[in-house]
């Protein structure tokens, strides 16, 4: 697979990372309310998961595969930034990727158990539904961080190699700063910030529209194959993304 290859690829398997997130929201939509949100009674969370059980079981599914996606996407991202494989830059991005996945694996593990049937239809169950959840929720908003470095990871990173253009540089530090400030809404108790409130989970949303529009732009990225071309005088001349500096500076 040539280079070219491999990094649209990984575009779109940033641009389906996206499609998988906001397939969670047409999943259990009820005003708004998408989760059960930390403040509500155990009757309340109960309830929640008993409407929406086979809809929370989805959700794990799908962001399972969103997170794995997510591995292929920083992979050519530090291929499309032309990072060597032993540079740090290229380690951060790479490596808080793969972390994400057993992350997200362990709060959609404890996010499932609590949508079987013994913990919803028995009241006595319901203080340790809450613990499973709660659980979930620090775990959940915890990799908010692991998330953040790879922000600005490749914040610093395409800001050094000018292979994209600056916005998408300027737009994953910004990004990051939020997503890393996020990582403190587990502490919230109640309110509007309250964690899986529609407003909490913005740092989420933040990281996931990124990689969509970064992958775009990786799309568009003129080809990397060599094209082999004869000169005047006979010589082989490489025709291998001659465009993409002035094109990084648009």
């Amino acid at each position: 697979m040539s280079e070219t290859q491999q990094i649209r690829l990984g575009a779109w398997a940033g641009i389906a990372n996206l499609l998988l997130s906001l397939a969670i929201l047409l999943t259990t939509r009820d005003s708004w309310k998408f989760w059960p949100v930390r403040g509500d009674s155990d009757a309340e969370y109960a309830a929640w998961f008993h409407h929406y059980s086979t809809a929370a079981f989805a959700q794990t599914f799908s962001t399972n595969i969103g997170a794995l996606l997510g591995i292929w996407f920083a992979f050519s991202l530090t291929r499309a930034l032309r990072l060597p494989r032993d540079c740090l830059l290229s380690f951060v991005i790479r490596t808080s990727a793969t972390i994400i996945v057993p992350g997200m694996i362990v709060v959609n593990a404890m996010f499932s158990v609590t949508s079987t049937p013994q913990f919803i239809d028995n009241p006595s169950s319901w203080p340790l539904l809450r613990a499973f959840t709660e659980a979930c929720l620090h775990t959940f908003y915890g990799l908010l961080s692991v998330f953040a470095f790879f922000l600005l990871a490749a914040a610093v990173a395409i800001h050094r190699s000018r292979q994209l253009p600056a916005w998408t540089g300027w737009s994953a530090l910004v990004a990051g700063l939020v997503t890393l400030a996020g990582s403190a809404i587990s502490l919230v108790r109640s309110g509007w910030l309250a964690p899986l409130s529609l407003p909490s989970v913005t740092p989420f949303f933040l990281f996931w529209l990124w990689v969509a529009a970064v992958s775009v732009v990786m799309l568009r990225l003129p080809s990397r194959d060599r094209v082999p071309q004869l000169g005047s005088a006979g010589e082989t001349v490489d025709k291998t993304n001659e465009n993409s500096a002035g094109w990084a500076r648009r």
